[in-house]
């Protein structure tokens, strides 16, 4: 069975018998199997809108108990997507403009050389009709997937936030069961889970899956670092939002603790308290993330401690970003991540 051959109800609306004979001819052609009502007075009508929904509707303009604007009216109020033919005698081009903008399909002036026109114009408006509701109904289909993957993935980011706590947690237990340097090697492993935890929950607090407001990240993470090396005063310069896809931000996170890290572990003699500095900058074709100190600084031309690393070199390339270490002894030093 074809859609046409599907349908069930068609209203002609229309006072005059034999021009009621001429579209039900032509609808005969195009839908074999549909059910065409007549109603002849506003009750019939009435009593037809409210039985069922029309697959299509063909109307006069002057109709004895009532007119084609009022029949359109009500079409279009009870079934906005019921497509609507006007086949009529009466009428004129501004009248059919204002029609057409009331949601008429189209306009065919009554007559045996249009009726060629009536058929061509009566299935273009079923067929558009009948694409109009597959698309509507796949739409609605296509959001609630959307709807059920969104519930999906936040469950999972909810979950995944809730073990890095459980992790934390277990670590720090542990931790207290272990000689200084194990507790300090726990420690780290515990910072970068939560330079992970960071990111996660960014995700959840702001309803955002696949993006993460990487500046609010980058804050938490620093915040959380400077409290326990509290010889450090954080300053933040963020440019305006840094926007990351999740699979960049969580790397880049990483690579931003190491380095945090780094310059609060090496940057200040034990006795002396310092400043660190985060900066973003967007205005340029590749964002930068300037992680400054105002320590010891150090020669380039050596081991820089803690940044040559295979894993933040690794951290690096899976983050996209370039690195630049700019310091010299006695004045501090600037490590640049530019995202290319």
């Amino acid at each position: 069975m074809t859609e046409q051959d599907a349908l069930t109800r068609i209203l002609v609306v229309d006072d005059n018998p034999d021009d009621r004979a001429l579209v039900r001819r032509e609808l005969d052609v195009l839908f074999s199997t549909s059910e065409i009502i007549e109603p002849n007075d506003t009750a019939e009508f009435d009593a037809a809108l409210e039985a069922a929904v029309p697959d299509l509707v063909v109307t006069d303009l002057d109709i004895r108990w009532s007119n084609g604007a009022a029949v359109l009216s009500a079409v279009k109020a009870r079934y906005p997507a019921c497509p609507v033919v006007m086949f009529t005698g009466t009428g004129n081009e501004t009248i059919a403009v204002e029609l057409m903008k009331s949601g008429l399909d189209d306009y065919v002036v009554k007559s045996p050389r249009q009726l060629p026109r009536l058929r061509a114009s009566l299935k273009l408006a079923f067929d558009v009709a009948r694409s109009r509701s597959t698309l509507t109904a796949r739409e609605a289909q296509l959001v609630a997937m959307v709807a059920q993957r969104d519930t999906i993935v936040r469950e999972l980011h909810h979950r995944v936030k809730n073990n890095l706590q459980t992790m934390m947690s277990l670590l720090r237990v542990r931790g207290r069961q272990v000689d200084a340097a194990t507790r300090a090697h726990f420690d780290e492993i515990e910072g970068r889970i939560n330079a992970l935890g960071a990111v996660q929950a960014r995700i959840y607090a702001v309803g955002s899956l696949d993006n993460v407001d990487f500046g609010a990240a980058l804050s938490d993470i620093s915040e959380t670092l400077t409290r326990v090396y509290n010889h450090t005063t954080l300053d933040r310069d963020f440019g305006g939002p840094l926007s990351l896809d999740v699979g960049r931000a969580m790397p880049l996170a990483l690579l931003c603790y190491e380095i945090i890290l780094n310059a609060l572990k090496h940057a200040w003699p034990e006795t002396k308290r310092g400043r660190l500095t985060l900066r973003i900058r967007i205005g340029s074709d590749f964002p930068e993330i300037r992680i400054e100190d105002d320590g010891m600084g150090f020669d380039t031309g050596s081991v820089v401690k803690g940044l040559g690393t295979r894993l933040v070199r690794s951290l690096a390339q899976e983050a996209r970003v370039e690195i630049e270490t700019l310091s010299k002894p006695g004045d501090g030093t600037t490590v640049t991540l530019r995202l290319i």
